[in-house]
């Protein structure tokens, strides 16, 4: 049985609902996958589940479906935190639409010294989000929070959760030997290039919530560390 097309839709899904999809989803179903009234897709609200929708009417540029029955019952992810620090460009996006396609529950852009991308393109990125996530079969959307400054990342009285530091001197090279409890909340944070500042690194210091680890004797681009650590949480974790 050929794959169906998933569609994320931002409202209530329920039996027997009728939906008009927006002139952009409209254009990808008719114009691009080529589908025709009868013809069945998927769609999920990162809420509610996944349904088996079939296209009722084609008038013009847009298309009316209807919602046949709930195939998936709505999971959950992992309560993980990608924290990083913004790149430029395609890079950015590439870190995005991986990180998307593997498995977390929130996106924490974070502004160090050495960041270059302070101005993140949030709609943009919630866009590669979204797509991602469709295409990779998931049922809940990770998250995009606000942009932080590294000092208020990085103080004590903000952030009461564990983070993960990929440090490539850490002494420690194990994650595992911190995931006592794999149901509390896990930052998993990535540093930009060029490095922290010694300011910043003596800021990380002082917080003992900070626990560095290793992922290889290797320098990683941002991107690579980020997929890399990624990886390796959610495969302790599960």
């Amino acid at each position: 049985m050929d794959k169906k097309i998933r569609i994320f839709l931002s409202e209530k899904l329920e039996e027997n609902k009728d939906i008009i999809l927006n002139k952009d989803q409209s254009h990808y179903v008719i114009n691009v996958m080529r589908l025709k009234v009868d013809n069945e897709l998927l769609v999920f609200n990162g809420k509610e589940g996944e349904f088996l929708a079939r296209i009722a009417e084609q008038a013009k540029k847009i298309i009316k479906i209807i919602l046949i029955k709930k195939i998936r019952e709505q999971t959950n992810l992992k309560n993980i935190t990608l924290a990083f620090c913004p790149l430029k460009g395609p890079r950015l996006d590439f870190l995005i639409q991986k990180c998307s396609e593997i498995g977390v529950k929130n996106f924490l852009p974070v502004v160090s010294h050495h960041t270059i991308n302070r101005k993140v393109n949030e709609e943009r990125l919630k866009k590669i989000i979204i797509e991602s996530c469709e295409q990779s079969d998931q049922l809940s959307l990770p998250n995009l929070k606000k942009t932080l400054k590294f000092e208020e990342f990085v103080s004590p009285k903000f952030n009461k959760d564990m983070v993960l530091f990929a440090d490539i001197s850490a002494k420690e090279n194990s994650m595992s030997n911190y995931l006592n409890n794999k149901n509390n909340n896990v930052i998993l944070f990535i540093g930009p290039e060029g490095d922290f500042s010694t300011k910043e690194r003596e800021q990380i210091k002082m917080n003992k919530n900070f626990k560095s680890f290793s992922l290889g004797n290797n320098i990683l681009r941002s991107e690579t560390a980020a997929i890399a650590g990624l990886v390796l949480l959610n495969f302790l974790l599960n």
